[in-house]
C-alpha cells in the first residue's frame, strides 16, 4: 500500500506539470450551521445549487446523505458514474472513499481495544513477532493512541517506515502510520482487516456495501474515477521519452559501428519507438499491478494507443498532401511534413488538455489497504458517521477516548483516534476528507446536534476541495480551519 501512495501521488504530480498557478483558495468559512433548518430547505438548497456547481467544477458524480437527529434525513444522487456509458449515480453507487478508510480502520482498531485484545496504550511493537518498523530511537515508543491520531512520528509515505519524531510530541498526517495499525490488527485477530472489519464494523452497522476490496460483486456499483486527459498521457510520455533518450544513446553509436552510418533507416527509428513504448508499458503494468491501480496501467495503454492511431492518421493524410504540393522540392516536402507533425503533436496535447473527465477503468483490487481502500456508499457512510456521534458498539470509556483531543494542531483543530474534531462556534465536529487522484470525498458530524452530511465524488484530484464545498453547503457552519488541516498546513514537529 505504500507502493500505491506513491503511485497516486506521482500521478498527480506529473498531472499538474503545465498547468497554470492555482487560483486563490476559496473561502469556506462564514455561513451558520444549518442544524435548525428544515431538512426540505436544506434538500430544496441542494438540488438547486449541486447540479449548477458540478457543471461549473466539471464534476462527473456526486452521492450525499444528509443526516439529522441522528438518522439518514435524506440521500442524493447526481451526475453519472462514467462520462463515457453516462449511466447515472443512484444512491446504491459505491465510491472509493480514499482516507476515510483510516477512520473506519480506527474503529476497527477500538472495537478489538473493548475486547482486551489490543491497549491504547503500550508499544505496538510488542505484539508483533517480528518488528514492522525498523530500528530506532523511536520505535517502542509508539503506541496505538499516537497512531491512531497522528502523533506517532511517521511518515505519511514513507517506504523506509521512518520515524520524524518521538511519538506523542508532535502531529504528522500518516498514511504509513495506518498501515501499521492494519497490521497489528490482522495479527492479534487472526484475519484480515477485511474480515475483521467485516466482523466489527460492517455488519453489525449494516454497511453491506462497504469493503476494503473491490469485490466482484460490488464492482458494476462502483463508480468509475476520473482524471484530466492530460495525466495519463503525460504518465505514458515521460518515461518513453527517457527510454527513447537511452536507446538513441546506446543505438547510435552502435548502428555506426555496424552499419558505418549516423543515420539509421525508417525500419530502426520505428522499431526504436515501438520498444520504448513497450518497455514504458511494461513498467506500468508492473509498478501500477503491484499497487494494485491496473486501471491506470490500462488507461495508459488505451490513452496511448488511441493518440498513436491518431497521430498516424493525422500524419499520414497531411503527408500526402505536402507531397502532392511540394513533389519536385524535397527540401520543403521535409520541413513540411516535420512542421505538419510538430502541429498534429500540439493539437493532441491540447485535445488531452481539454478532457476534464477520462474515467478510469475499474479493475477488481486484490490489496487491502488500511489507510486508502474503502469502497462504499453515502448511506453506509452515514450510518457509520452515526455511530461516531453516539458509538454503540463501543463501551463508554473507549467511545470517550474516541471524541477525546489527542493531539493539538490549533485552537481550533485537534484530532482525536481516528476523526479529526473542529471546534467552533457551532460546538465540536467529527470529520474527515479522502482524496485519490481520481475520487473525493468528506464527512462531518456534529455530535451534540446529531447533524451532518457525506459527500461522495469520482472527480479528479487536481481540481480540489469539491467535496468540502458541497458538504459546507449542506451542513454550513465554519470549514477554515478544517481546509487548513486538509491541506496540511498543521504538520509540525518538535
Amino acid at each position: 500500500m505504500v507502493v500505491r501512495c506513491f503511485v497516486f501521488f506521482a500521478i498527480a504530480g506529473m498531472a499538474a506539470q503545465g498547468q497554470p498557478a492555482s487560483p486563490a483558495p476559496r473561502v469556506l468559512d462564514g455561513p451558520p450551521l444549518r442544524a435548525a433548518e428544515p431538512v426540505e430547505a436544506i434538500v430544496a438548497d441542494l438540488q438547486r445549487f449541486v447540479p449548477e456547481y458540478m457543471r461549473r467544477q466539471r464534476i462527473p458524480g456526486v452521492s450525499i446523505a444528509l443526516v439529522r437527529d441522528r438518522r439518514i434525513a435524506w440521500s442524493g444522487a447526481f451526475g453519472v458514474v462514467n462520462s463515457i456509458t453516462r449511466e447515472p449515480v443512484t444512491p446504491e453507487t459505491l465510491f472509493e472513499v480514499a482516507s476515510i478508510s483510516k477512520v473506519v480502520t480506527a474503529y476497527t482498531a477500538l472495537r478489538l481495544v473493548d475486547q482486551g485484545k489490543l491497549a491504547l496504550d503500550g508499544p505496538l511493537n510488542s505484539y508483533l513477532r517480528d518488528p514492522w518498523l525498523p530500528p530506532s530511537a523511536h520505535r517502542d515508543t509508539i503506541q496505538l493512541r499516537h497512531v491512531l491520531a497522528h502523533s506517532s512520528g511517521l511518515g505519511h509515505i514513507s517506504p523506509s517506515r521512518e520515524s520524524l519524531f518521538a511519538a506523542g510530541e508532535g502531529y504528522r498526517y500518516s498514511a504509513t502510520g495506518y498501515l501499521y495499525a492494519q497490521a497489528v490488527i490482522e495479527h492479534v485477530s487472526g484475519k484480515t482487516l477485511e474480515e475483521a472489519t467485516r466482523e466489527q464494523v460492517f455488519l453489525p452497522l449494516g454497511m453491506l456495501s462497504s469493503s476494503y476490496l473491490n469485490r466482484r460483486e460490488l464492482t458494476p456499483r462502483t463508480a468509475s474515477g476520473h482524471v484530466w486527459g492530460i495525466a495519463p498521457v503525460l504518465l505514458c510520455a515521460v518515461p518513453w521519452l527517457i527510454g527513447l533518450m537511452v536507446l538513441t544513446v546506446l543505438g547510435l553509436p552502435a548502428h555506426r559501428l555496424l552499419r558505418g552510418s549516423w543515420r539509421p533507416a525508417r525500419r530502426t527509428v520505428l522499431v526504436a519507438l515501438g520498444l520504448a513504448w513497450a518497455l514504458t508499458m511494461g513498467l506500468a503494468f508492473y509498478l501500477l499491478g503491484a499497487a494494485d491501480l491496473l486501471g491506470f496501467a490500462w488507461l495508459m495503454l488505451l490513452s496511448s494507443l488511441a493518440l498513436a492511431a491518431t497521430y498516424a492518421a493525422a500524419f499520414w493524410m497531411g503527408r500526402r498532401l505536402i507531397v502532392r504540393w511540394c513533389r519536385e522540392r524535397k527540401r520543403l516536402r521535409t520541413a513540411g511534413s516535420v512542421v505538419w507533425s510538430m502541429l498534429v503533436v500540439s493539437g493532441l496535447i491540447l485535445v488531452s488538455f481539454s478532457i476534464r473527465n477520462l474515467p478510469v477503468p475499474k479493475w477488481p483490487q486484490v490489496g487491502v489497504g488500511g489507510a486508502s481502500s474503502v469502497r462504499t456508499t453515502a448511506s453506509d457512510l452515514a450510518a457509520f458517521l452515526i455511530e461516531l456521534s453516539r458509538p454503540r458498539h463501543l463501551s463508554a470509556a473507549v467511545a470517550e477516548q474516541l471524541r477525546t483531543p489527542q493531539i493539538r494542531l490549533s485552537s481550533e483543530m485537534d484530532w482525536g483516534l481516528g476523526p479529526g474534531i473542529q471546534h467552533s462556534r457551532d460546538g465540536d465536529a467529527l470529520w474527515q476528507w479522502g482524496q485519490h487522484v481520481h475520487f473525493q470525498s468528506f464527512m462531518i458530524i456534529y455530535p451534540e446536534q446529531g447533524f451532518g452530511a457525506v459527500v461522495l465524488t469520482n472527480s479528479d484530484l487536481l481540481n480540489p476541495d469539491v467535496a468540502m464545498e458541497i458538504a459546507q453547503r449542506a451542513v454550513g457552519g465554519r470549514f477554515a480551519a478544517i481546509r487548513r488541516a486538509l491541506h496540511l498546513e498543521y504538520n509540525y514537529r518538535p
